[in-house]
């Protein structure tokens, strides 16, 4: 699934079209909406799947299908909070936490805490998604993303901008 997850957007990484001719952001919709209810499964029967459960590569799999799961905000704030505990026993990814932190903060209209989430103004110039007035006390930005193994705020941003640029660089005709 996770897999899936992430094909259309590799797709447009790579700037290939779907190869029946969908639009790769629907498929990503699609994709999302019909593996929603996997996890909500997952969580009922066995809680979070942390490391010591499943291993760190499925649980990381998991949080990808959450981090996703726009439409279902309620389950990602409930997955925070199974979350976070786990995260305390180094039994899930901090880092996966921050994300998912920021991802709910920025769906519901609220300042970030690591500025994960990212927007452009035109090809190659990031922001936070939310901006700096929505960066919660964005002097101690990098104290926080220190704190859980995350870069420095201006790294990551510089990182995203080159991904972003490389992703719209016009695809040379082959000779």
């Amino acid at each position: 699934m996770a897999y899936v997850d992430q094909w259309p957007m590799q797709r447009m990484f790579q700037q290939l079209p779907d190869s029946a001719g969908r639009n790769l952001v629907d498929v990503e919709k699609e994709n999302y909406a019909r593996h929603q209810p996997v996890p909500e499964k997952i969580v009922q029967q066995v809680g979070y799947p942390g490391f010591r459960q499943v291993g760190e590569k499925s649980s990381g799999n998991f949080w990808l299908l959450v981090q996703h799961a726009d439409a279902h905000p309620d389950f990602q704030r409930h997955i925070l909070k199974l979350m976070l505990p786990e995260v305390k026993r180094k039994n899930a990814s901090p880092v996966n936490y921050a994300y998912l932190t920021d991802r709910v903060a920025v769906n519901a209209g609220q300042p970030e805490e690591y500025g994960t989430q990212v927007m452009y103004e035109g090809v190659g110039t990031p922001a936070v998604k939310a901006k700096s007035k929505s960066l919660r006390d964005p002097a101690h930005v990098n104290q926080r993303r220190a704190a859980i193994g995350m870069e420095p705020l201006e790294n990551y941003l510089d990182m995203m901008t080159k991904m972003h640029i490389e992703m719209n660089k016009p695809k040379s005709a082959a000779p």
